[in-house]
């Protein structure tokens, strides 16, 4: 966008080459003036001595004889009196013209002479008209180089202030958001660096905007993918005599998908733990549509909990682009038979069994690929259901893979055994409290570091 000089000058006032070149201009008069006073005083000093010492030469020719007749009508005889020529017509002053000769130059003169009451010639006297010359010759020679100056600075300025005029454009131009806009400038030196400063600086500017715009998308994509995942929590805890259960999700710096749940359906209680491929809104909308789909079959336990499994693994895999996953470990809990029906899609952690008895801890996984790898047949063939006892005093713990992924300042994992050594430590606790503790210890090891991955957790306890 081109600007005009009005605007390039604040307020309206004069332009940088205006300023620069009336600046210089009254610098230069007064050094003139002041340069010229000196020389005029020195100059007329040295002129009226030399006149003076002339006239008083001619004086003496003109008394030695050496002065031819005057041309003057008025002029009479010249006669010498105390070494000066003296006219003896009357006392007044006289202007005529006499010839002088020395040696063989011959010159034509023109003077005033001051004479005494007797008409004796005294003194050639000042002569007005010659300063008057001289004065003005001292002003016009002055007003000359005034004016070249003027003309000298005008051209200079301009030739200066152009490149740095179009750097204010390019800065203005920069400044109202038109950060692609790169300076036309092609200078050398200060100025040529200082352009090529601007359109790193523009640069830069650039990179920075496209990097905020990033930045918030990808916040406004959390803030989403985090909506999407506090949907998905389960509001409350199912009820159910003997028995205790509690949830914790931890969100990630970057959010996903990962989910767990527990609901009720025909008398028997549903427990699972999910982990989905992808991170941010495409995995939180990924979570989102398997929660949707196993919450569905999964509460037709008259289907059995292979049947359902199977139909959502297609339904995954038909309606999630290629390259999605979801893993999942579920647990279907029989009250009254005090014993869970597991199933596992491809989870990487399995179900920790704390057995009260003997304190120690258990791990249960079966076979099974994850949910939307095949479309039926090799999951199908694959998936594994095995029955798990639930005694007094028990614990069921059903985790994603984010507790064993947290890291400490050093990079260094947490790791399975370590984690299903936190929950042995912990197990005695009700349920509420077991889960606190772990995420405490968690965030314990971690020292500050954000959990690379979401936190979900679900445990069931068996009243003793």
């Amino acid at each position: 966008m081109s600007t005009t000089r009005g605007e390039r000058s604040s307020g309206g006032g004069l332009g940088l080459a205006a300023r620069f070149a009336l600046s210089m201009t009254v610098a230069l008069s007064v050094v003139m003036a002041l340069a010229g006073f000196f020389l005029f005083s020195s100059t007329r000093t040295i002129v009226d001595e030399a006149v003076y010492q002339t006239r008083r030469d001619a004086t003496r020719l003109l008394a030695e004889g050496e002065v031819e007749r005057a041309k003057d009508p008025s002029a009479r005889l010249y006669e010498q009196t105390n070494d000066m020529a003296a006219l003896t017509e009357d006392n007044h002053l006289k202007r005529f013209e006499v010839q002088i000769t020395q040696g063989s130059h011959k010159a034509a003169h023109a003077y005033l002479y001051r004479w005494d009451e007797r008409g004796n010639l005294l003194s050639p006297i000042k002569d007005e008209d010659s300063t008057s010359k001289l004065l003005g010759l001292f002003l016009g020679v002055s007003a000359a180089i005034i004016l070249v100056g003027a003309g000298v600075s005008v051209m200079v300025a301009t030739k200066v202030t152009k490149p740095i005029d179009g750097l204010i454009n390019d800065v203005r131009a920069i400044g109202r958001g038109n950060l692609l806009h790169r300076s036309g400038v092609n200078a050398s030196g200060e100025v040529g660096h200082l352009a090529r400063q601007i359109d790193r600086m523009a640069g830069a500017l650039e990179e920075a905007q496209d990097a905020e715009i990033e930045l918030g998308m990808r916040e406004r994509e959390r803030e989403v993918a985090v909506e999407v995942q506090e949907a998905l929590l389960p509001q409350a805890a199912p009820s159910i005599p003997g028995y205790q259960l509690a949830s914790k999700q931890r969100g990630a710096a970057e959010p996903g998908g990962d989910f767990h749940d527990m609901f009720e359906a025909n008398g028997r209680i549903v427990l699972m733990v999910c982990d989905v491929s992808g991170a941010g809104v495409p995995g939180a909308l990924v979570g989102a549509t398997a929660r949707a789909y196993l919450r569905t079959e999964l509460a037709r336990t008259d289907d059995g909990l292979e049947d359902a499994l199977k139909k959502v693994n297609r339904q995954i895999a038909h309606d999630v682009r290629r390259g999605m996953y979801v893993t999942a470990l579920c647990a279907v809990l029989d009250p009254e038979d005090n014993t869970a029906i597991l199933a596992c899609a491809g989870h990487k952690v399995p179900l920790i069994r704390w057995e009260a008895a003997e304190g120690n801890v258990r791990l249960v996984q079966p076979e099974g690929i994850a949910l939307g790898f095949d479309e039926g047949p090799i999951f199908d063939r694959s998936l594994e259901l095995l029955k798990v006892p639930i005694e007094p005093g028990d614990r069921l713990v059903l985790s994603n893979t984010g507790p064993p992924a947290v890291q400490n300042p050093d990079g260094a994992e947490v790791g399975e055994k370590a984690f299903y050594r936190a929950v042995a430590r912990n197990a005695e606790h009700p349920p509420e409290v077991m889960l606190k503790r772990l995420l405490a210890g968690l965030e314990k090891y971690a020292d500050g570091e954000p959990f690379p991955k979401d936190i979900s957790i679900v445990t069931l306890a068996r009243d003793a």
